[in-house]
């Protein structure tokens, strides 16, 4: 009878042992379940945020070939009407009517006309739109009116990319490191804005 208990406990003792093992087992197998599928979701994310910088650098590229070219193409003109006023002064040494008109016309062939223009382009979470405020061919304000997707920490880092831009009159500046995506949709609504405010 004593042996009987005695067995029945080691038994007992067995089938505990056993329980827990299973229990730990899978356990573990949960967590790495979870843990793998944390991993994919960071590599998904990463791949996203890659096709995102890459397409972001594609347009800034084009967008900025465009100003490029559209730069120089008024700075032809320019030389051209200066060419112009230089060989229409009068003998007394007063500027004549011609040269006049030849000054206006040197005013209004600005690469940008002035006024505010709005812009958007992608950021990270989404939509970035802001307004440029152009005076004489210089930008002279940006302001950020709509960045609903944007996480307001990153978009706040993201901001100081507006005085690199007015202090260097272009969008060919850095992106703020620690906000790349939303820099980047800022320099991109910028040029968008710029686009919309060149002269025909």
């Amino acid at each position: 009878m004593k042996n009987q208990n005695f067995y029945m406990r080691v038994i007992s003792l067995l089938l505990v042992i056993l329980a827990v093992l299973f229990y730990n087992s899978s356990m573990k197998a949960q967590a790495n379940e979870k843990e793998i599928a944390a991993l994919t979701d960071k590599v998904d994310t990463l791949q996203e945020q890659q096709n995102e910088l890459l397409s972001a650098l594609e347009t800034s590229y084009v967008n900025r070939m465009q100003n490029q070219a559209a730069s120089a193409g008024s700075g032809s003109s320019d030389a051209d009407t200066a060419g112009d006023d230089q060989t229409t002064d009068t003998s007394d040494g007063n500027v004549s009517d011609a040269d006049a008109e030849n000054t206006a016309t040197a005013d209004s062939d600005n690469v940008y006309k002035d006024g505010t223009y709005t812009g958007e382009a992608e950021g990270y979470g989404g939509t970035i739109q802001v307004e440029v405020t152009l005076t004489g061919d210089e930008i002279t304000s940006i302001n950020v009116v709509s960045a609903p997707g944007e996480d307001s920490a990153y978009l706040s880092q993201a901001e100081s990319v507006i005085n690199s831009i007015l202090s260097a009159q272009s969008t060919d500046v850095d992106t703020v490191s620690g906000a790349t995506f939303s820099s980047t949709g800022i320099l991109n609504a910028v040029d968008a804005a710029l686009g919309k405010a060149e002269n025909s």
